[in-house]
């Protein structure tokens, strides 16, 4: 997940918070029968009552479900699916066969799935990922028809009409539709820096509360704990230094420059400037220099400070030599085998279980390295939001079984408890009720045997929000600040989604890959006199023709649709 609060984006929420925060959060966030007929076209429309079993109440034939998600499985996931089709028996009669593919394989295999037309009934996706182009190539299937039908009631109640129309993505017709199911429960998180305050302690430490701060405990651990890494990070550059880094940094207010970024796929960004309701200049993944040079200061140069820190980091030993290596940063951490970590603060409740699982002493500290949020600023100028989610489960189009498959996703949030089954678990063996809205684990348990599932993968929403009674108090409020739309500045492009069709071959220029890969190095603090490097690189994707050609046709269509967008819905 990317994250951009991405992400992901990887949200499991757990304990110790007042009842009026689920209520504030539910109230800011934008935050199947007989055999599933797609009607030949790209619409299904649906043939029965999600969780009735047929008009006439008779139930419905067994039938076995394909459900593609990404990562790896959870320890007791079995068991969960087995109270699933037990409790469902006699009304859906559904079997879940679920495969985890590891994340770094499961774009290529759920494509040459969907390629093959092999038998996918439900599949994670997301824009992040291949969403946007498998619904231009036509791939996934039209879900309108399932929301705000009475038929589908669990769909009706956790989907309203604020989250779906922020959720649509441009179809084959040109006009918006359903494409996926939105998975989230805020519209963003809080990065944060985890450490251990154990280990502050024994340095003689107090809390870290600022970035003179962290970089003294990273010292102290060079020092005291040589076989510990200061600060880990995986090697696809996620969750680095580079943000913490930046932040020490004066931000240039984008939406008060008239700057927005707008995300293309996987790894192609656009910017463009918006004056007046009219798009001015715009640059992209892999631009020439000169493509910015009009664009308001400082954004009209390029500059690699960043990079620069990140390497001074690698040199002094807070990062690892060859941090391409470490593929588990979280478990490195949770392992005991480094004092520091940054994550989303939406983890710290499983990140905290994890950790004391197997270091049962550790104390587990926050530090919120950004500002502007620690200081809880409203609106932040840096949390630009469309207001999407950035995780859907899709129904492909080689699917016969839409109907049935929207019936299981109707039932997960139908209610409470069914939501928590898949979310936490079986009640009382996995996990136990506080409240309403909270929960803990049952004195005695193993948590590092105990189910722990991510529910951004099939879970997440805002009307089912139940947390962990460990969270502290002192973060409570920022909970609430990250849950709160008024923290978000609304995009000038909210409502627009990018029709990638035109463009579709210009997209998969695999050089846009390429300059990903050629970065990630210097993310990670792995190359010498970043600068120099930098500016090499950026000869190179200049001298590149064919990419520089791709680069200019996709800019044309991005303005072209930004441009009708903005003559249809101008900026108030």
């Amino acid at each position: 997940m990317r994250h951009t609060f991405m992400g992901g984006l990887k949200m499991k929420k757990k304990q110790k918070i007042v009842t009026a925060l689920a209520i504030v959060m539910l109230m800011t966030v934008m935050s199947g029968c007989g055999g599933g007929n797609n009607n030949g076209g790209n619409t299904a429309e649906p043939t029965a009552a999600g969780n009735n079993a047929t008009p006439a109440d008779a139930k419905p034939k067994e039938m076995t479900l394909n459900v593609m998600l990404w990562g790896d499985k959870p320890k007791q996931f079995d068991n969960i699916v087995a109270e699933f089709e037990k409790q469902t028996q006699d009304t859906l009669n559904l079997k879940l066969n679920v495969t985890f593919t590891p994340q770094a394989d499961y774009v290529n295999k759920l494509k040459l799935k969907l390629a093959a037309g092999e038998q996918v009934d439900i599949a994670f996706d997301a824009p992040w990922m291949n969403m946007n182009t498998f619904i231009a190539q036509d791939n996934y299937t039209n879900l309108d028809s399932y929301f705000n039908n009475d038929s589908y009631p669990g769909l009706k109640k956790a989907f309203g009409d604020k989250i779906l129309n922020n959720n649509k993505f441009t179809g084959a017709d040109s006009q918006l539709h359903t494409y996926g199911v939105p998975i989230g429960q805020y519209l963003g998180d809080v990065n944060a820096i985890y450490y251990r305050k154990d280990f502050a302690a024994k340095y003689g430490m107090s809390d870290i509360k600022n970035h003179e701060d962290l970089l003294a405990y990273f010292d102290n651990v060079l020092k005291n704990d040589k076989n510990v890494i200061p600060f880990v990070i995986k090697n696809d550059g996620n969750y680095g230094a580079d943000g913490i880094i930046a932040d020490q940094k004066e931000q240039p207010n984008k939406p008060q420059l008239g700057a927005w970024d707008l995300k293309l796929g996987p790894d192609v960004t656009s910017t463009m400037i918006i004056k007046d309701n009219k798009v001015t200049d715009i640059s992209m993944t892999g631009d020439k220099v000169a493509s910015i040079a009009n664009f308001p200061a400082p954004l009209n140069v390029k500059e690699y400070s960043t990079f620069e820190t990140i390497r001074e980091w690698h040199d002094k030993g807070y990062i690892e030599k060859e941090p391409i290596v470490r593929k588990d940063a979280r478990g490195t951490f949770t392992a005991g085998k480094a004092a520091a970590m940054t994550e989303g603060l939406s983890n710290f409740s499983t990140l905290n279980s994890e950790l004391l699982a197997g270091n049962p002493d550790a104390q587990l500290g926050v530090y919120l390295y950004q500002k502007d949020v620690r200081n809880k600023v409203q609106p932040n100028p840096t949390w630009i939001s469309d207001f999407r989610y950035w995780n859907f489960l899709c129904i492909p189009q080689s699917s016969a079984n839409a109907d049935r498959a929207m019936s299981f996703i109707n039932w997960l949030f139908e209610s409470q408890a069914n939501h928590d089954l898949f979310e936490l678990g079986i009640e009382g063996t996995n996990w136990e009720a506080v409240g309403d809205d909270k929960f803990k684990y049952p004195e005695g348990i193993d948590l590092g045997q105990n189910y722990n599932f991510s529910g951004y993968l099939l879970t997440n929403n805002p009307t089912y929000i139940r947390l962990p009674a460990d969270v502290p108090d002192e973060l409570v409020d920022y909970y609430r600040y990250v849950a709160d739309e008024k923290s978000f500045v609304k995009s000038a492009l909210t409502g627009f989604a990018f029709n990638q069709d035109p463009v579709k071959g210009q997209l998969a220029n695999p050089d846009f890959a390429n300059i990903a890969t050629e970065k990630l190095s210097y993310t990670l603090g792995m190359v010498e006199n970043p600068t120099e490097g930098m500016q090499k690189l950026q000869q190179k994707w200049e001298s590149n023709k064919k990419l520089q050609a791709d680069i200019e046709t996709i800019k044309a269509e991005v303005k072209k649709q930004v441009q009708a967008y903005l003559d249809a819905n101008p900026i108030q």
